[in-house]
């Protein structure tokens, strides 16, 4: 989500003029997942997380929030998949009547009529699904599930029929396997009256996977990357003639640019990045813990202390400086936390 804050002072300051706060907050509500997807691997650590929050502990959670940011507010339920929660639906309805706004990651496997239905009761704000390509084979190749492509197309049905009040937007990841598929997609998206955007990010280490900043040379994940620089490039500036031309694209054109800058050179081009990643967003795992950044420690945790107790501690102060010391090729930057003024 390609998410636009004010240029904020790099010197944290709790009660003065520089005093800080972060623009969204998301939850990671379950790594237990549906799918199997090539560019993700955190499903394989699910049956690891023995002391999920519960749906009340993220009502705590959300009430937190009450008195340190204001209304209107994103918090983002992410996963694994979110929808395999018991009663998520009765924390996206806490969360609306507490006056904040809430978005939902899904790949939409689950999305049936009832569900849709449930949904547009619940409040929901909006819903992200993930669409990888029209070709069905390619999909459900990349998504680790057959059939997943056509459960997607049902659940925009379902969402559009029963959930006027629900933003349905799409979430694509550029790979080697779509390359030839991206501007279709992009297309259909601007043409389709139900979906409200598309947003496109770039193809990065799968999650769950140990760290190695050349991941991309790898046996095991190598075959993601774009084998030919010419022909990404080519890609996303079809991407760019299309956003031209079209709102629902919903990536900034220096997004995209960074995005050709990545793929040219994945282990240099993070040294034009500027990180403020540490003012701006905050992740909370299943277990609590919260995160300015996953690559590094957390801050906290929300059972013990409100997140503003953690979002102005001293731990998150550390963090914040090692943040702006940061020299390692980031590719977090590149996607939901992209910032024109990062890069430069």
């Amino acid at each position: 989500m390609d998410i636009s804050t004010q240029n904020i002072n790099a010197n944290f300051k709790r009660n003065g003029s520089n005093s800080i706060f972060p623009n969204y907050c998301c939850f990671v509500i379950t790594l237990k997942c549906i799918m199997k997807c090539k560019m993700c691997h955190i499903w394989r650590d699910s049956g690891n997380i023995l002391n999920e929050l519960t749906i009340q502990e993220w009502k705590d959670v959300v009430n937190s929030l009450k008195g340190f940011l204001d209304t209107k507010y994103d918090i983002i339920l992410s996963g694994g998949e979110p929808l395999l929660k018991k009663d998520i639906l009765g924390l996206v309805s806490y969360i609306a009547k507490s006056g904040y706004r809430a978005s939902l990651e899904t790949n939409s496997y689950l999305v049936d009529e009832e569900l849709a239905r449930a949904i547009q009761d619940s409040g929901l704000w909006r819903i992200c699904i993930s669409l990888d390509s029209l070709a069905e084979d390619t999909h459900d190749s990349l998504r680790g599930r057959k059939g997943s492509y056509g459960r997607v197309m049902r659940g925009i049905e379902y969402l559009n029929k029963f959930c006027p009040s629900v933003g349905i937007n799409i979430q694509t990841t550029i790979m080697e396997q779509n390359l030839d598929e991206l501007a279709k997609l992009a297309e259909w998206v601007a043409s389709d009256e139900r979906l409200d955007y598309v947003y496109f990010q770039a193809i990065v280490r799968p999650f769950g996977t140990p760290m190695d900043e050349n991941w991309f040379k790898g046996d095991h994940y190598g075959f993601l990357w774009p084998s030919h620089t010419d022909k990404v490039n080519l890609a996303i500036e079809e991407l760019i003639r299309i956003k031209e031309n079209n709102p629902k694209i919903a990536n900034t054109v220096a997004q995209f640019k960074a995005y050709k800058a990545y793929f040219k050179d994945p282990v240099n081009f993070g040294n034009n990045i500027k990180c403020t990643i540490g003012n701006r967003d905050i992740n909370i795992n299943p277990c609590g813990d919260a995160y300015l950044c996953f690559s590094k420690d957390s801050i906290g945790n929300i059972k013990n202390r409100s997140i503003e107790e953690i979002w102005y501690s001293e731990k998150a102060d550390k963090v914040r400086n090692e943040i702006i010391g940061c020299k390692k090729h980031c590719h977090f930057l590149l996607n939901c936390s992209f910032e024109k003024g990062d890069y430069f």
